[in-house]
């Protein structure tokens, strides 16, 4: 993230579950930890996004803690600005893309069944975090797909 000063802060692993009916509802959580204090936050996040995606236009899409995910590097955070708990609640956007086998990967003894790439993007315009993310987890119906939508981001107490 080139643009963005990297922080402390890094996503351990997140959870996620999704519908879609020609646009996607999703609720979801972030564990992040900051790897200078041991400190851990816990943000939990609703979205609705709207794309473009081969398959049926309609799916269910699930992942756990337990599923391989993480980031590709810290949160990114815009010069001048803070990333921490203090920052939620705030509303962003999600882009993200992702790709399932569903029932054939199941048949086929796998585990997971698809897995996405996403950026958070925290706060409207103007921005002032980011962090890019993967993960792996289920799906009901095969596809692929990419969207993007606005997303409520909230501490979880």
């Amino acid at each position: 993230m080139a643009l963005l000063l990297s922080t402390t802060w890094k996503l351990d692993t997140s959870e996620e579950t999704s519908g879609s009916l020609f646009a996607t509802l999703a609720f979801g959580k972030l564990y992040f930890s900051d790897t200078s204090s041991g400190d851990k936050m816990v943000v939990k996040y609703r979205s609705l996004s709207i794309g473009e995606s081969k398959g049926l236009p309609i799916g269910a899409n699930w992942s756990n803690t337990s599923d391989p995910s993480g980031g590709f590097d810290n949160v990114g955070v815009v010069p001048g600005r803070y990333f921490g708990p203090l920052s939620f609640p705030c509303r962003g956007y999600m882009i993200g893309i992702g790709l399932s086998s569903a029932v054939v990967g199941s048949i086929l003894g796998m585990d997971v069944t698809g897995g996405g790439l996403s950026i958070a993007l925290f706060g409207m315009v103007p921005v002032f975090a980011a962090i890019r993310m993967w993960g792996l987890g289920r799906a009901a119906i095969p596809g692929a797909g990419i969207g993007a939508g606005v997303a409520l981001f909230e501490l979880v107490p």
